[in-house]
């Protein structure tokens, strides 16, 4: 790993006391750990929230702890060996785990996930917002949220069934662009852990506004977990937040009465029925939302709170709530983040802040790489095109209407291929010329090799 630090110079070398020394006057380029850490290294350079130390600055943490969940390292000894101390020499396995365990450390990975956001979110907003195709939803945060589990550190205690209990994180994904963020991890009990709804209302109200400033509403996008419905009526009384959620079976209305709605809203063209909702012994009312799959026998019913948005559009919200499930996937599967890093509760969330960093790295990444460069990983997107084909061609065969317009409008790439990740954990474990870099790189997202 180089770089790690940063200066003004292009190329710095860290030295033992945390300074740095300018390289050999032959470098021309900056390098590709530059660019892809610059958002980060901004805001540790502005917002002052941050901690010089001799042996270990909080940016030099901050960058492990990315750099550790993008690397395929199977245990910290192995990352300490291969990226830290190659680059940190004066770094100790102690000094490395003590930090983790860090509460100090611990509140500033949670300042720099804050900050990060507050500069860099609507930057990547105005890129390439996915919700620009429902001008309804202008204004709107539209967040789906869903519960991780990894497994247990090495060193973790058993509990009172003498098992092992997973580490469960709750984290939120901007539907706009794909931006993470953790919200809570969920506590331990003594023979398990704690319902995800548990959890979510210890939360204060203002984590699921999601950032909506005053006067705005949110969309909050949850499995059926979430459905308590006093606590969804406070949500939507206090704080304009709204819960959309998938309908459970065993759910019993007093009554249900029929909503109209617009066919001639493309948003609309698979839904069956909107209708208005009454429980006997919850507050509020509530809609249920059923809708079609263009090319099965599938049936979606979905339950909200919100009683203005099209139910097109909040079906399509629903639908759009898979990418959380595609950044887990890619979380675990290709960057092999399947294991907590240390035992106590502080590395558990330093970990999944640094989960959460690495994602949104990547995606301003990925967006800077195709509104500058040209680049995208085309082969992702021909698979995606060839699906719809696939699809498509069943609906027709079956008699219905394939919304295809209305799928590719919303479709963007929620994983990296593992060849780009590959291209990318190799390049920042060396130094390598960023344009250098891009030249290896086009070929790669053109066709797998």
């Amino acid at each position: 790993m180089s770089n790690i630090s940063g200066s003004d110079h292009p190329n710095p070398v860290i030295q033992s006391n945390g300074t740095t020394a300018p390289p050999p006057p032959a470098v021309v380029d900056r390098l590709l750990t530059d660019a892809f850490f610059a958002p980060l290294r901004a805001i540790v350079e502005t917002a002052g929230f941050t901690r010089k130390c001799i042996r270990f600055d909080d940016l030099a943490f901050a960058l492990l702890c990315v750099m550790r969940t993008l690397q395929d390292s199977k245990t910290g000894r192995a990352f300490l060996q291969g990226h830290a101390i190659p680059q940190i020499p004066e770094l100790t396995r102690s000094n490395y785990f003590a930090s983790l365990s860090s509460k100090r450390r611990l509140a500033m990975m949670r300042d720099l996930a804050r900050h990060l956001r507050i500069h860099q979110l609507p930057l990547l907003r105005a890129k390439d917002d996915a919700l620009a195709v429902f001008p309804e939803l202008t204004g709107w945060e539209v967040w789906a949220a869903d519960g991780h589990k990894i497994a247990h550190a090495t060193h973790d205690l058993r509990n009172e069934k003498d098992q092992y209990t997973p580490i469960n994180a709750i984290y939120k994904l901007d539907e706009r662009t794909g931006w993470a963020e953790l919200l809570a991890l969920v506590k331990p009990t003594a023979r398990g852990t704690e319902h995800e709804i548990t959890t979510l209302k210890r939360q204060a109200p203002e984590d699921l506004r999601c950032g909506a400033t005053k006067g705005r509403h949110t969309l909050f996008v949850y499995d059926s977990a979430i459905i308590d419905f006093q606590y969804a009526y406070n949500l939507k009384q206090s704080k304009s937040t709204y819960i959309l959620t998938r309908w459970k079976d065993n759910l019993a209305p007093m009554t249900a009465i029929p909503r109209t709605f617009d066919p001639s809203n493309p948003a609309n063209i698979l839904v069956l029925s909107d209708e208005m909702i009454h429980f006997s012994n919850y507050p509020g009312v509530w809609r249920r939302i059923t809708a079609k799959s263009p090319d099965s026998d599938e049936i979606h019913v979905i339950l909200t709170n919100e009683m203005t948005l099209a139910p097109g559009v909040l079906s399509e919200c629903f639908r759009l709530r898979w990418r959380i499930e595609k950044a887990f996937d890619q979380q675990e599967q290709k960057l092999d983040e399947r294991k907590a890093w240390a035992k106590s509760e502080t590395a558990k969330a330093v970990q999944a802040i640094a989960i959460c960093l690495a994602h949104n790295l990547l995606q301003l990444f990925g967006a800077t790489l195709k509104t500058e460069e040209g680049i995208e990983d085309t082969k992702v997107i021909k698979a995606y095109h060839k699906d719809l084909d696939r699809r498509e061609a069943a609906a027709q065969k079956a008699g219905r209407i394939f919304p295809r317009a209305l799928y590719l409008a919303l479709y963007r790439p929620t994983e990296h291929s593992l060849q780009f990740i590959r291209w990318l954990r190799y390049h920042l474990s060396r130094p390598t010329c960023y344009q250098q870099a891009l030249k290896l790189l086009r070929p790669l997202m053109a066709i797998y090799i």
